[in-house]
């Protein structure tokens, strides 16, 4: 099978999937989806770090979550983002005591900074979800994402000419971003708008800071990879590359823009 024939599959079974989970499942269901996708992130993480311990760092992260999806008042979130996190800066200090490397210090730094964004990601969708409304905003704002990355890619191949991060990034231009962020952020605002009534001004103003900050979180992951000397992420989703992937310009944009949200509610 050809790659692209991979690549339209694997989108068709991702957008049926990203429906189902969202507006077809129980509110239970949702959750532990949700936190099962990104915790398949973090093995991808681990993988592309080349880090020992993944499976344990893994179990670390899941305990917690799987015990907040039922009951988050149990567990508060500041437990589940903080304990984690020190507790394996304890251990990296130790066990890299007598030997330490710019390299590997640098590559832990990279998995506490991604495992955080992860989670947040993970409990911005899962508050969000269960709010009244919440459901059609994740939607819009998944939606604005993928319009500003398709948007970005075919004007780019169009109309390309100036590198936006050529050390990053090579292949995106400067032209593609500014028409990712056009058609990205008329994507999202208008689909809030007509399915949510939404203010004109506040939905043109979300969706303008979560196209930019998406663009941000998609470098963020290219500058990674580069960093470790990396295509893809992982190999989960044929002709995608892995779930990291597809999820790197939403990690930083929607936990952001969520909060704004609710905010101005």
């Amino acid at each position: 099978m050809s790659e692209l024939k991979q690549r339209i599959i694997t989108a068709l079974v991702l957008v049926s999937g990203a429906i189902y989970w969202m507006f077809y499942t129980s509110e239970s269901v949702y959750n532990v989806i949700t936190v099962v996708i990104c915790l398949l992130a973090v093995v991808e993480l681990f993988g592309m770090l080349s880090l020992a311990s993944g499976y344990l760092y893994l179990i670390s992260l899941a305990v917690p979550s799987l015990l907040w999806v039922w009951d988050e008042q149990v567990v508060p979130l500041s437990l589940l983002l903080l304990i984690p996190a020190v507790f394996w800066m304890i251990v990296f200090l130790i066990t890299h005591r007598t030997e330490n490397s710019a390299d590997s210090f640098a590559r832990f730094a990279f998995a506490q900074w991604m495992t955080l964004l992860l989670m947040f990601f993970c409990y911005a969708l899962i508050s969000v979800h269960r709010m009244e409304g919440g459901v059609l905003f994740l939607s819009g704002a998944i939606l604005g994402v993928w319009v500003a990355d398709i948007s970005a890619y075919f004007v780019g191949k169009a109309l390309g000419k100036n590198k936006l991060c050529p050390s990053i990034s090579p292949g995106k231009s400067v032209e593609g971003f500014m028409g990712g962020v056009v058609f990205g952020t008329a994507a999202a605002a208008l689909f809030w708008i007509l399915m949510m009534q939404m203010s004109t001004l506040i939905a043109l103003a979300l969706a303008l800071l979560l196209i930019v900050i998406s663009v941000a979180g998609d470098l963020g992951e290219s500058a990674l990879k580069r960093a470790v000397g990396v295509k893809d992420s992982g190999k989960m989703l044929p002709g995608h590359g892995g779930i990291l992937d597809r999820i790197d310009a939403l990690l930083p944009s929607v936990p952001v823009v969520v909060l704004l949200w609710m905010m101005l509610k």
